[in-house]
């Protein structure tokens, strides 16, 4: 672990991982280029050997590694964030709160700091996904997941309406979900256009959708994914449209067959994947996409 100054820059990247060893020097090395200043990486009781991967980024003052042995099912995504408010507050002006499957960038070219020096008078600023499917790759390849997946659903998909927060840590309270915070004085973060957003709450139906979507899956599975209903989610913002022009999270959720099936023997324990095909609902490919593969080749830079 390494202290991390004041004068370390305007943005950080809070982040809980398990298991992710493979993916960490790409995630990091990402998020740099992008104007990530430092990020703080909670380890939750991973057994693949993160910290020699990260050993290189940590020494340059890049991240800071901490433990965090919380059973994930007992709220360890929440008190993480918790604790990355303290860390940053007085240190960053702004802390972006994704996973290690998400890539948070400009599609401007612009780097993230220099977009949100834009949305300065505002507590916090949401981001959607854009989702990624397996582009058929069966097995894990040795490259870049930026570099590997290429195809996407449609940019309006049920899924790309959710959202990530970034936010300033002195004028956020608490994680209210993974995907949102309460803000002092009960102010209202805004989408890239400087809209204020409000949330729904968490749908009281979500169990019973699932199971709903279960009994149907088998057979019209292939019109349930394009619908307008999510079963995996249980809060959403209340305007549904997606905007993605400024500011956007490449979403990776499956990768490859073999990728997504070693994730889902790790959150067995979760009960993430029950009722609906996780991989299935998510493998959408209709749009060839690589702004990700581009940079990673050195033809788009931000």
């Amino acid at each position: 672990m390494t202290a991390v100054g004041p004068d370390r820059g305007r943005l950080a990247v809070c982040a809980l991982f398990r298991n992710e060893a493979r993916y960490l020097d790409e995630w990091v090395r990402f998020h740099h280029a992008m104007g990530v200043a430092h990020c703080f990486l909670y380890d939750n009781q991973s057994d693949d050997a993160p910290a020699p991967v990260l050993a290189p980024h940590i020494d340059a003052g890049l991240v800071t590694l901490i433990p965090w042995p919380t059973p994930f099912h007992q709220g360890a995504q929440k008190q993480a964030y918790a604790d990355g408010l303290e860390r940053t507050r007085g240190r960053f002006r702004w802390v972006a709160f994704i996973d290690l499957d998400e890539f948070l960038f400009s599609p401007t070219g612009r780097s993230l700091p220099d977009v949100l020096r834009d949305f300065a008078p505002h507590p916090a600023v949401v981001v959607h996904w854009q989702c990624y499917g397996s582009g058929g790759h069966e097995l894990a390849g040795d490259g870049p997941v930026t570099a590997r997946f290429t195809h996407r659903a449609p940019t309006r998909w049920v899924r790309n309406r959710k959202v990530k927060s970034i936010v300033d840590p002195a004028r956020a309270v608490e994680a209210r979900s993974v995907h949102h915070f309460d803000l002092l004085d009960a102010r209202q973060a805004v989408d890239e256009t400087g809209r204020p957003v409000a949330f729904r709450p968490k749908s009281p139906f979500k169990r019973p959708l699932k199971r709903w979507y279960g009994r149907l899956w088998g057979r019209f599975g292939w019109l349930l994914k394009r619908l307008p209903i999510d079963p995996y989610t249980g809060t959403d913002i209340a305007r549904p449209g997606v905007k993605a022009a400024l500011l956007r999270i490449n979403h990776y959720p499956i990768k490859s067959r073999e990728e997504f099936l070693m994730k889902a023997q790790l959150k067995k324990e979760q009960r993430r994947y029950e009722h609906v095909d996780y991989f299935a609902f998510h493998d959408r490919n209709e749009v060839h996409d690589p702004i990700l593969a581009n940079w990673q080749r050195g033809a788009w830079r931000p």
